[in-house]
């Protein structure tokens, strides 16, 4: 029953619900290896600020954390971009869908006759409904996603601070 309803869905949505798919697959891929990628970063800076009681060097301790900043977390943070950049093509391609049903349901009224112009409007809207829903389909979870994503993002670079801060009141203390 499903596959029979995803078989006519990708029939009448058209080349651009193909479009559609593709976009779906690189954004959901995207976010998900940079949610890992974050999961990953947290887990390192977790370990980084067990490391900090074997180290008296204040400047070492700054550098390793500035680092850590720069190349760990610096490489979640470019992807995110690039992520709403492609969750927000997907209205806009669901929109192009649109454009494109309606023009073949006013094609279909112009070259069909009086015996049969339904067939033809009805393919129109139905390319023109498939291709918006999919979108919104696409770009609203992806906004949901990408808004935690950004949040924990910045929760994990605070804590990366915190760690910074509290490795260094350590070791002030350690040393006084």
């Amino acid at each position: 029953m499903f596959l029979n309803e995803l078989k006519i869905m990708l029939e009448h949505g058209g080349f651009i619900l193909w479009g559609l798919i593709a976009l779906s697959l690189s954004v959901y891929m995207m976010l998900a290896v940079t949610w890992l990628g974050l999961i990953r970063v947290r887990r390192q800076i977790k370990a980084h600020r067990q490391e900090l009681a074997e180290v008296d060097d204040i400047k070492q301790v700054e550098r390793k954390f500035a680092m850590f900043e720069l190349d760990e977390l610096a490489w979640v943070q470019r992807r995110i971009p690039f992520i709403a950049v492609l969750s927000s093509v997907a209205p806009l391609l669901g929109l192009l869908g649109t454009v494109a049903g309606m023009l073949v349901m006013f094609s279909g009224l112009a070259t069909s006759s009086q015996a049969q112009p339904i067939d033809k409007i009805s393919a129109g809207i139905s390319q023109a409904l498939v291709t918006t829903q999919a979108g919104l389909l696409i770009a609203i979870p992806a906004a949901f996603l990408l808004a935690v994503l950004r949040k924990k993002t910045s929760e994990t670079h605070d804590y990366l601070q915190q760690g910074l801060h509290m490795g260094l009141v350590e070791m002030k203390v350690k040393n006084s």
